[in-house]
């Protein structure tokens, strides 16, 4: 089971009681078995025991999103640590109104049992991550109303598990979207907190420059500034569940980049940030797996902030340390 420093961590943080302590550390390094084989040296590079681990369930069907939690899960179990998953609220062919009118429920009960039954009765759920993006079947700007009522419709359904403890995040994407995500919010009772999805990329030639980029990080469309308002006014606590920086195919990522760690480092910081993880792995899109020495300045920026042995905090700078062995 999870260990119940992290829950009361959790719990801290969600009812408003700070802990002061360093955001908490998650990675994702691939899917169940193929991830858990790469965590111990991962570890070993950035010098520090994870505070936890981040990993998807499956979306092609609702059978193959089952058989995959049941593996991946699973797997964990070998690895006993906090998890933060991605949890698709539809499947491929599915419908956002089906969801909201309780079509699947069954789906998400047996998935809520079986999350309890392999030892991440406290996990972290994403549930329908980078919905405000148009790659995800259940991509809000199809049906707006549809995918809140779905996403109200399926944490009542996970919350009814017994035993869980679940908390949920709302997990929107950077500067992405036809539709504005505070206009998909479900509501305050059934969010736990509030994530963003950011990684090192644009499509403006003026962000070619790191300065300029990192302040339309800060002040475009659904970037770091709106997602600090948007919690502080609902009085969430924030997560970053996927960052990095890296390639892509076509050109629009800025690869070894330590600027950009040491922004989203001092951010994440300034703003309570309850965990973050990094995204060390080579997708078909991006490609910011930093541990395999292919981008060496991201690497020592990164272990510099939150590796082992990092400084401890000085006066007033709001620098909050937790010990290299995790919360646990």
């Amino acid at each position: 089971m999870i260990r119940s420093a992290f829950l009361l961590a959790l719990m801290a943080e969600i009812s408003g009681t700070a802990l002061h302590a360093e955001p908490l550390q998650f990675v994702y390094k691939g899917n169940g078995c193929d991830g858990r084989g790469r965590i111990a040296r991962y570890e070993g590079v950035i010098g520090r025991k994870l505070d936890g681990i981040s990993d998807f369930f499956a979306k092609d069907s609702w059978k193959s999103m089952l058989s995959d939690a049941d593996w991946a899960l699973g797997c964990w179990q070998a690895m006993p640590r906090p998890m933060a998953i991605g949890v698709p609220l539809i499947v491929n062919g599915g419908s956002l109104r089906a969801a909201a009118n309780g079509d699947y429920d069954d789906q998400f009960r047996k998935l809520g049992a079986l999350l309890v039954a392999k030892g991440q009765a406290s996990a972290i759920l994403r549930l329908g991550w980078e919905f405000n993006g148009g790659w995800y079947p259940w991509k809000a700007d199809r049906d707006p109303e549809a995918f809140g009522g779905a996403f109200r419709r399926v944490v009542g359904v996970l919350r009814s598990t017994p035993g869980q403890h679940f908390r949920i995040v709302w997990n929107p994407t950077a500067n992405a979207g036809s539709v504005a995500p505070q206009d998909l919010w479900p509501g305050d009772d059934v969010v736990d907190l509030i994530g963003l999805d950011f990684y090192n990329q644009s499509w403006r030639r003026q962000d070619a420059d790191p300065q300029v980029r990192w302040q339309n990080y800060l002040t475009g469309n659904y970037g770091l500034n709106w997602l600090a308002r948007f919690a502080a006014a609902h009085r969430k606590p924030i997560a970053i569940p996927e960052w990095g920086t890296g390639t892509r195919p076509d050109k629009h990522g800025f690869g070894d980049d330590p600027l950009f760690i040491h922004n989203m480092a001092a951010w994440m910081r300034a703003h309570d940030v309850l965990f973050h993880s990094y995204w060390d792995y080579t997708a078909p899109d991006y490609d910011s797996t930093m541990s395999a020495g292919k981008f060496p300045q991201t690497l020592a920026a990164y272990k510099a902030e939150f590796g082992g042995g990092v400084r401890p905090p000085r006066r007033g700078e709001g620098r909050r340390h937790r010990s290299s062995d995790g919360p646990f």
